[in-house]
């Protein structure tokens, strides 16, 4: 039976069309929009999600993309360190051919010996030259009394010449150059053989008597009565013969010239005088030269300007080693500086990805509640660098920071310094043994220097 056409079915739901099961959900699948489907899943701290390891690739493009910001900082900083490295060995270098060449040593031995051979001398040390011995006042006296010479003579001259013209009025007066040579040289050969028989005369411990006919019989007869043996080490022998000739031919040359200028003289009474003067002004000009010959004094100079310029010369590379060293290690600690701010700048990415992987593993909890420890080991390549104990991220490519730290290991201040020291005490060593040992000089003569 129906009703009103309506057919009712107690097994039914209630609805006029039997029911349908709805279709499955369907998703994007794990997308990086979306979280995976996957349920996550609890894993051990020392392993790495693919979320984390995501993050540290993308830091480690970031690290290297940042490197290449301070590639004209290092190259900069690495060129003048190199530089300085180099200046700095070529003054080491300067110091090694010092010790090599043995100037310091031999120049303080040389001094020494000087100081030791006059220590007897007493009150009249030999390698004393008075004021007036000087040769800048000795040369200037030579060259005063040629000049007086020469013009004095000038007029003789030119009566020789018989000739008045301007040119000739000037050519008498050259001989004046060469009565300035003829002075020099009859002083200087008149003072060779002068010093050396004072020098071996004083040596000598007896004197034997001398009366007017042994003087007479020596100066006519037989000058030397007894053969004399010259030891080693001593002076050469006085010669007199060449010197005393040449003096006597100079003095007697300007005599006869200034008899001939007094003959023209109205009062004949100055002509003699004349010639006594002239003959007086080149005998002391011959005698001022011949008593400043000074073997001893000269040599002792010598040996002092040598000293002096070697010690000068090491006080001044031994000065200039040290700048130079502190400038190479200037130039290191700005190589070191920007290496470290190169590391830092490098690591910053991935200090911030390890940072974000710590936060997100203390919110999920997956990997428990205890961080893994700190890498405490001090390891200079960044590369390699971890930040926690037992998690390692991709390796960075920094091959310029191993070349740069290279270059740092490479080029220590230290040892410049060290080698630096070393020279400097052997340096001092050879001059504290040139003072108490023997030291041979190659460049130190004998008796032909005025040695004695």
């Amino acid at each position: 039976m129906t009703d009103n056409l309506v057919r009712h079915d107690d097994g039914g739901n209630g609805r006029r069309y039997p029911s349908v099961q709805c279709p499955p959900l369907l998703t994007l699948g794990a997308t990086r929009l979306a979280e995976p489907v996957a349920t996550p899943e609890p894993y051990r701290p020392d392993q790495l999600s693919h979320t984390e390891s995501a993050r540290l690739v993308q830091a480690k493009a970031d690290a290297e993309e940042a490197l290449t910001a301070y590639h004209s900082r290092l190259k900069t900083a690495g060129d003048q360190m190199v530089d300085a490295w180099h200046q700095a060995k070529l003054g080491l270098h300067r110091l090694e051919v010092l010790l090599a060449e043995r100037e310091l040593g031999a120049a303080a031995h040389q001094d020494r010996t000087v100081r030791r051979e006059h220590a007897t001398d007493g009150v009249e040390d030999r390698r004393h030259r008075p004021g007036w011995q000087r040769p800048l006042f000795v040369w200037t006296v030579i060259l005063l009394s040629a000049v007086y010479d020469t013009v004095f003579l000038a007029e003789s001259f030119r009566d020789a010449l018989d000739s008045g013209g301007s040119v000739e009025y000037w050519v008498a007066f050259l001989p004046g150059l060469g009565i300035f040579m003829a002075l020099t040289l009859a002083g200087y050969w008149l003072g060779e053989p002068l010093f050396r028989h004072r020098a071996r005369a004083e040596r000598r411990r007896w004197r034997r008597q001398l009366g007017w006919r042994i003087l007479l019989r020596r100066v006519f007869v037989m000058w030397r009565p007894e053969d004399e043996e010259r030891q080693p080490g001593e002076l050469p022998w006085p010669s007199w013969v060449l010197p005393v000739s040449f003096a006597a031919l100079v003095v007697g040359v300007l005599a006869v010239w200034a008899w001939l200028r007094g003959s023209h003289l109205l009062d004949s009474d100055l002509q003699w005088p004349l010639v006594g003067l002239l003959v007086l002004l080149s005998v002391s000009a011959i005698a001022f030269k011949a008593g400043a010959h000074n073997p001893a004094a000269d040599r002792a100079k010598r040996v002092g300007l040598r000293r002096r310029d070697v010690t000068r010369r090491y006080d001044r590379l031994k000065a200039t080693s040290e700048r130079q060293l502190a400038k190479h290690e200037k130039a290191w600690q700005e190589l070191h500086l920007a290496v470290e701010d190169a590391v830092t700048g490098v690591w910053r990415h991935m200090t911030d990805a390890w940072t974000e992987i710590a936060e997100g593993r203390a919110r999920h909890g997956l990997t428990g509640m205890v961080a893994p420890g700190f890498v405490t080991s001090a390891d200079a390549d960044a590369s390699a660098r971890a930040l926690f104990a037992g998690l390692t991220g991709p390796s960075l490519r920094l091959e310029t920071l191993r070349v740069t730290q290279d270059l740092l290991d490479r080029h220590r201040p230290e040892m410049l310094s060290a080698e630096q020291t070393a020279l400097t005490e052997q340096l001092n060593a050879q001059l504290d043994a040139a003072t108490v040992d023997p030291w041979p000089d190659p460049t130190d003569g004998g008796p032909a220097t005025g040695r004695h």
